[in-house]
């Protein structure tokens, strides 16, 4: 059976009452930089020019339970490090199979992960 979608996902979203704030931290703290956006509904977050995440505004913010899509690093040890250094919480490092990951979670409390595969 031919596939209905593409392999490529379109668009990541994270919600949030603060998008200057939100998008703040994303920027700070994970390397973002910011897109098209319009504060008051929307922020388009980039990585080297490419689409990677959008943040849409929300009057009822409730953090996600769990993390639904995973960052990639090529050194998780040191993006570990790092963002322990800048104040952000972080879960242990756990080790799978072929990859290693964490959990973070951003300034709303939203569940974020990092991976690296082997």
């Amino acid at each position: 059976m031919k596939a209905l979608v593409q392999k490529r996902i379109v668009g990541n979203f994270v919600y949030a009452n603060d998008l200057e704030k939100t998008s703040q931290w994303y920027c700070e703290n994970l390397g973002f930089t910011l897109g098209v956006h319009d504060f008051s509904n929307f922020v388009e977050l980039t990585i080297d020019g490419d689409y990677v995440l959008h943040l849409l505004k929300t009057d009822n913010e409730v953090p996600a339970v769990r993390a639904s899509f995973s960052f990639g690093t090529d050194d998780i040890k040191e993006t570990h490090r790092l963002l322990l250094a800048r104040g952000v919480e972080v879960q242990p490092l756990e080790r799978y199979s072929d990859h290693k990951s964490f959990t973070l979670k951003d300034c709303v409390g939203n569940p974020l992960m990092i991976s690296q595969f082997d």
